[in-house]
């Protein structure tokens, strides 16, 4: 992959290893969570760091050919896909008031 890492994918990284509150014991109405509230704290961080304001610049920003992208790319999958635009805008919009811990 990469020789050594940027400082923007070793942050992006850290994330994993941060304590978050467990998920509520009854599940809410509607479909599942496909992603994690971890993922998208990920796509936060980024979004904050390379000053990237909509999920759609967010999603041009990761569609480059670099490495360093390529690899934050990398970490923002899961479940085996990447959430669309619509996840993304959705998500962004629900974590900003129930999230204590960003």
């Amino acid at each position: 992959m990469l020789s050594q890492l940027s400082l923007l994918v070793r942050l992006v990284m850290l994330i994993d290893h941060i304590p978050l509150p467990p998920e509520p014991p009854r599940r809410r109405r509607g479909k599942p969570r496909t992603y994690s509230d971890r993922l998208i704290l990920k796509a936060l961080v980024i979004m904050i760091v390379r000053r990237l304001y909509t999920p759609y610049a967010l999603l041009e920003f990761l569609k480059q050919d670099d490495p360093v992208v390529q690899h934050l790319r990398h970490l923002l999958q899961e479940a085996g896909g990447f959430p669309t635009r619509r996840t993304w805008e959705r998500r962004l919009a629900a974590l900003t008031p129930t999230a204590a811990f960003v």
